[in-house]
């Protein structure tokens, strides 16, 4: 087989390397795009800026620095506007920034997008694939600035793709980890999120049994083993003028005490080692 940097229509055995080129052997020659494009003038780019949680305000505006300092030192770059995400999970399905990019990627509006990690794009694999894919398709290039990893070059098109399903499974993990600890923290009577259970209440750290809580919870069974709804059940709870855990102004709603009910007696974790005042 002989590599060379030209192409030849009539030779099928020559591989073109100038763009990155997916030959076959014998078969059709097939050409990527040129992600040289607008090389001298300045390239249209968008930033992208996401934190999982509200108490990344910091996270988010180092993002925004990082990005618009890259963009400002770097000749041939025009950074038109920069896309955030707060408080919006990497593998969530609703996604209006995430929409909004791929959105000017398939209008061809923006030549590449900027971001601080790939990571900060998307924990779901075939979500940040398919905006590789949509990318690629046209001519708009990613690059990542805590790696330096620009699809613009075949090495960068292979590395964001291996990464996008590395962050996935580093995401699945993160989870398993955190159910663990929930399932381990329910299991001992300890607190285990910064909600307590209706039935429950937190001293230090340690779940007790509220004596009267219970009493509605095991009422709440009774009840429902009688064949009343879960609508009957709240109504009766809010004639009798018994609070929800939050004391809302509007009582007990159906889900609230289907929810009770679920977390006492359905398939889930139970608290089994609660002290008992």
């Amino acid at each position: 087989m002989v590599i060379d940097n030209s192409y030849s229509r009539n030779n099928t055995n020559v591989i073109s390397l100038k763009y990155g080129i997916i030959p076959t052997e014998g078969g059709i020659f097939t050409p990527m795009r040129n992600y040289n494009k607008g090389k001298g003038n300045n390239m249209k780019v968008i930033g992208f800026v996401r934190v999982s949680t509200g108490h990344q305000k910091l996270s988010i505006a180092n993002q925004i620095a990082e990005i618009t300092e890259y963009c400002k030192k770097t000749d041939g770059l025009e950074l038109i506007e920069i896309l955030q995400e707060e408080a919006i999970s990497g593998d969530s399905i609703e996604r209006i920034g995430f929409d909004r990019m791929t959105e000017m990627v398939e209008a061809k509006s923006i030549d590449g997008i900027v971001c601080s990690n790939l990571s900060r794009i998307g924990r779901k694999a075939s979500m940040t694939l398919t905006l590789i894919n949509k990318c690629l398709e046209n001519d708009v290039f990613i690059y990542d600035m805590k790696d330096g990893t620009d699809t613009r070059t075949a090495g960068g098109r292979m590395a964001v793709k291996m990464r996008a399903v590395i962050y996935e499974e580093e995401l699945l993990s993160i989870r398993e980890n955190i159910r663990q600890v929930i399932r381990y923290k329910k299991k001992n009577g300890l607190k285990y999120n910064g909600r307590v259970a209706y039935g429950y209440y937190d001293k230090n750290g340690i779940l007790y049994e509220d004596e009267f809580e219970i009493k509605v919870v095991r009422n709440i069974k009774n009840l429902k083993s009688r064949g009343h709804s879960w609508y009957k059940i709240a109504k009766r709870l809010n004639e009798y003028g018994i609070d929800t855990k939050e004391r809302g102004a509007n009582g007990w709603s159906g889900q609230q005490v289907k929810n009770v009910w679920g977390y006492h007696y359905g398939d889930g974790v139970k608290v089994e080692r609660a002290m008992v005042a």
